[in-house]
């Protein structure tokens, strides 16, 4: 795997809402306002970390594997999950159904 060191500078979308913010401050004359534009830009950069989007094109293969592989466990849990309670209500079932027996050696008179 390739790893890209400088993969933050490459990020399209950060440097547009970079740029727009020092467009808009050149506007306005207020220089301050290009410091939203650093915030986006981070902001940019943080979305696409979640998104696995700094691990290269091999990461992200493995991540959607293993949030595939992921899903497919909690469905599997769910599903034993409830086998387990529908055999819980079975067995309550039949205890219930059952009748108490008479302790053995007591003279009924």
């Amino acid at each position: 795997m390739k790893k890209t060191p400088l993969w933050p500078l490459f990020n399209l979308y950060g440097w547009l809402i970079f740029a727009m913010s020092v467009i808009t401050a050149f506007i306005i004359r207020a220089w301050w306002i290009a410091l939203f534009g650093v915030i986006g830009y981070q902001m940019v950069l943080l979305v696409e970390m979640m998104w696995g989007g700094n691990l290269g094109r091999t990461g992200r293969v493995r991540l959607a594997k293993a949030e595939q592989e992921n899903r497919e466990l909690r469905d599997e849990r769910a599903r034993l999950v409830g086998t387990i309670r529908e055999q819980e209500g079975k067995l309550a079932g039949a205890a219930k159904r059952k009748e108490p027996e008479q302790p053995k050696g007591t003279a009924e008179g």
